[in-house]
């Protein structure tokens, strides 16, 4: 049980250091923000645009599990990765 937890908490590291180090903030500049990586989950529509969307932010769940499953994946391998390194040194 503690393995599973300490892989979710590596998940949810991994998850947000990934989606904050992709994320593109172009508001200020008449352009769109968006948040996700590979898969953009997180869209918010800004500044000038012809055909501007009845909503402003646009959000794709499928995108978002997608990208966690992606981190959970990644976390697994480095807790692997880490569990290896640790059996060799004993």
């Amino acid at each position: 049980m503690k393995t599973i937890i300490q892989i979710l908490i590596l998940t949810i590291i991994i998850f947000v250091v990934i989606t904050l180090v992709t994320m593109k903030i172009e508001t200020p500049f008449d352009g769109n923000d968006t948040y996700g990586f590979p898969f953009t989950f997180h869209i918010k529509w800004s500044g000038m645009c012809f055909e501007c969307p009845e909503n402003p932010t646009e959000t794709y769940y499928g995108y978002l599990f997608i990208d966690f499953v992606i981190a959970f994946l990644i976390s697994i391998g480095i807790w692997k990765l880490l569990s290896n390194l640790k059996n060799k040194k004993s």
